[in-house]
């Protein structure tokens, strides 16, 4: 089985977050409808109705709805009101599939990528693909993608990882998911998973072939020079990081069911 875990929060992020992650999921579940898909509500406004209660109202079952409550977020992140990575790391412990895909709320996967991620897939790889960003406003994605909506294309091995990285469930575990590590720090998070398999096991690198990404206002490509990220030129490889503690992925909170989303307390 193939896992697909996502992130958000109810802040309405850049206007039309939740229009741009119903439509990224409902492209992607009909494509892909054997995977399981998980979506990772963290640190939301208690006062605002959950990303989550308003998706399961689409989706229903189809998606595994986990929601973070507040009281941990000042643990993990102290630059922003939203981190992705312990959110995706959660994602990752709770997935039952044998192969882990890491993605984000508005990227639309294209059939070429459908295609590799439904054939045979190696233990031992790193897959990546390449990211196309498109206007925010183009939101009928259609494929060939004509030339006039690319905005840029990020390629190579660790430009726009954070988007797609799909590794076999015993990587992710043997790394211990993304750093949790230097809360003051959210940017490089994703370079530096890549960076500590290369290192370590020196395995393959694989393009599994093209995701579009519409560019919001704060996309880090619209600005290079973004709030709320940390530093830029954090030096993740000696920082001194090894591994997270075994609890990550937030395994010490108890579990709450409040009408089918599943509260981590």
């Amino acid at each position: 089985m193939l896992s697909i875990i996502v992130t958000g929060r109810n802040d309405d992020y850049d206007g039309n977050f939740e229009e741009r992650l119903s439509i990224s999921l409902s492209r992607n579940t009909k494509s892909l409808p054997s995977a399981e898909f998980i979506l990772v509500e963290w640190n939301p406004i208690l006062e605002k109705p959950l990303v989550c209660e308003k998706l399961k109202k689409i989706f229903g079952d189809r998606i595994r709805y986990f929601v973070v409550h507040p009281k941990y977020h000042s643990q993990y992140c102290t630059c922003d009101w939203f981190i992705e990575y312990p959110a995706k790391n959660i994602g990752i412990r709770k997935a039952k599939g044998n192969f882990i895909l890491c993605t984000n709320s508005d990227i639309i996967f294209s059939p070429e990528v459908v295609n590799n991620l439904k054939s045979q897939l190696n233990d031992n790889t790193i897959y990546r693909a390449i990211r196309i960003d498109i206007p925010v406003n183009h939101l009928d994605v259609s494929f060939p993608l004509l030339g006039k909506y690319k905005l840029a294309i990020n390629g190579g091995l660790t430009n726009g990882c954070g988007d797609f990285l799909l590794l076999h469930r015993n990587m992710w575990l043997d790394v211990t998911g993304y750093c949790e590590e230097f809360p003051e720090q959210r940017l490089h998070k994703d370079s530096q998973i890549i960076y500590k398999l290369l290192d370590k096991c020196n395995y393959p690198v694989v393009n599994l072939g093209i995701i579009t990404h519409w560019r919001h206002a704060s996309s880090w490509a619209n600005t290079l020079t973004r709030p709320r990220i940390g530093d830029p030129r954090w030096n993740f490889r000696e920082c001194g990081y090894e591994k997270n503690k075994d609890t990550w992925g937030l395994t010490f909170t108890r579990e709450e069911n409040r009408n089918g989303i599943t509260w981590l307390m």
